[in-house]
């Protein structure tokens, strides 16, 4: 099975808020989103709670996730919840919520495994043990193997108090390292290996594999410490490579890279792979990155960029009237892609997070937030087969409230982990037309959960990274004779974040 990822570690979650007044400065890729739709897609999902019983689930967020033989495998993340905003760095990123732990979880049989990547029992250097412990980096899985680039974390070179963007790419054996962590023989660099290069450096990208080689999607190299008004160098690009692997020497080959633009800068997105009609009755591989952060005025971007078979990005024209602009769910959270060769239509649908837009319900309109507010809420994202966007409201997660009676907020920075027996297209898009009512699609686990929509200078406001987990279950739903739609020609029912 594949897992997408483009592990966002929320650490600069909020650049828009990096001075007094960011929404009055913020100013997004577009000045209108598209026409939001009230369900219309034919389907929904429902999330439940899924029990773990006495098992220990860590909490943890921006992790590099595998799969092997129904467990999941979890390396590298924080155990806190959002990034500080002190002008002191180490107080922003504590050293010691950095996740060395290897956990192993089972949800059928309710059980959990971990072990340090420290000491003999790792075997591994210490610069190895501070480019395993990364957030935010990305990684793929191909077979057996959980590959990963980059990522940002306490510095390799152990100087006191600093932090980069790592340049290495890891290839992980995923049966190897399970059987370390719960057998306990060997040890885990048995199951490791590394090897350095410029282009790996990146953070808050995504990386998928489509013909044969990696597409290393945008992100940045953020150098040094996280303090407010700090800024990465953001890649601007598509990065790509074949890896060679015989499970002792690894290597890459094949290396490019597309010319930088302006309009890919672009971090802590929702990319993913899709599946799209050829054009000769079959059908073809594809990626598209959603909006993600940050414009050069601290907006939020809202026109797709699409990745063809070449690896070449390509965006719509954003002052065409016609051209889809995205509103709900833009930053990096849990989600899933199924597919439909009856109705040639791509779905994405996006699980929580944070949003530049949230759906009211009670009055049937969209209330935006230049913000950026947690959201608990669920959209999608439809492409059709004449390559035609559009975006749906879907619902939200099942109501939580903190001891104080807040809505708690799911999804940011939470991973999806497809359920056995689900089938899929090569590149792990959900195959829909053989799904039925009720069927388990999977398991959105860990995250950032917060209890209101901000959380900096709001002394009310907490987040943390959460330890549970949520089943995901396919709903078929009649179409209703009448579709509620909301338009937005505006940026309008702007709120003040504090």
């Amino acid at each position: 099975m594949r897992l997408r990822r483009r592990l966002v570690g929320l650490w600069l979650v909020l650049f828009a808020s990096l001075v007094l007044s960011p929404i009055a400065q913020a100013a997004n890729q577009t000045a209108a989103v598209s026409p939001v739709q009230n369900g219309g897609l034919g389907f929904g999902v429902d999330l439940r709670p899924h029990n773990m019983g006495q098992a220990v689930v860590p909490t943890l967020h921006s992790f590099a996730a595998g799969e092997h033989n129904g467990k999941w495998v979890i390396i590298g993340g924080r155990t806190n919840g959002l990034h500080g905003f002190e002008n002191i760095g180490v107080l922003n990123f504590p050293e010691a919520s950095a996740n060395r732990e290897v956990w192993v979880i089972d949800p059928l049989t309710q059980q959990t495994w971990s072990r340090s990547i420290e000491g003999v029992d790792g075997g591994f250097s210490s610069v190895e043990i501070a480019s395993l412990s990364t957030t935010n980096n990305q990684f793929q899985q191909v077979g057996d193997r959980l590959y990963l680039t980059g990522g940002y974390g306490v510095s390799s070179a152990g100087a006191l108090f600093n932090f980069e963007t790592f340049d290495r790419l890891t290839s992980i054996d995923l049966p190897g390292l399970t059987d370390w962590v719960i057998s306990g023989t060997g040890t885990a660099s048995d199951h490791v290996r590394q090897i350095s290069d410029p282009m790996f450096k990146v953070t808050g990208g995504a990386m998928y594999e489509m013909g044969g080689q990696m597409q290393l999607v945008f992100g940045q190299n953020f150098v040094g410490s996280y303090t407010p008004g700090s800024n990465g160098q953001y890649t601007k690009q598509v990065r790509r490579f074949a890896i060679v692997d015989d499970g002792v020497n690894l290597s890459v080959t094949n290396a490019s890279a597309t010319t930088p633009a302006e309009e890919y800068r672009r971090r802590d997105l929702n990319v993913f792979p899709v599946i799209r009609p050829d054009g000769g009755g079959s059908v073809e591989e594809g990626i598209v990155a959603l909006s993600g952060v940050f414009t050069n005025s601290f907006g939020a971007w809202t026109v797709p960029v699409e990745i063809g078979a070449t690896g070449e990005p390509t965006m719509a024209d954003p002052t065409d009237p016609s051209t889809f602009k995205q509103a709900m769910n833009g930053y990096h959270s849990a989600k899933l892609g199924v597919y439909s060769e009856n109705q040639g239509e791509m779905v994405e649908v996006l699980l929580g997070g944070i949003t530049l837009a949230e759906y009211d319900e009670a009055n049937d309109t969209l209330v935006i937030d230049n913000g950026l507010p947690n959201t608990s809420q669920i959209s999608a994202v439809r492409i059709d087969g004449a390559g035609q966007y559009g975006q749906h409201f879907l619902g939200e997660f099942p109501e939580v409230l903190d001891g104080s009676g807040n809505l708690v907020r799911f999804g940011s920075n939470a991973e999806f982990f497809l359920a056995d027996g689900v089938q899929t297209y090569d590149n792990g898009v959900i195959k829909q037309d053989v799904l039925e009512a009720g069927d388990l699609l999977g398991y959105i686990y860990g995250g950032i959960a917060a209890n209101a929509p901000h959380v900096r200078q709001n002394p009310d406001g907490l987040s943390a990274a959460t330890d549970r987990v949520w089943e995901v279950i396919y709903q078929p739903i009649p179409e209703p004779g009448t579709l509620a739609i909301i338009m937005v020609g505006c940026l309008i029912c702007s709120r003040r974040r504090w």
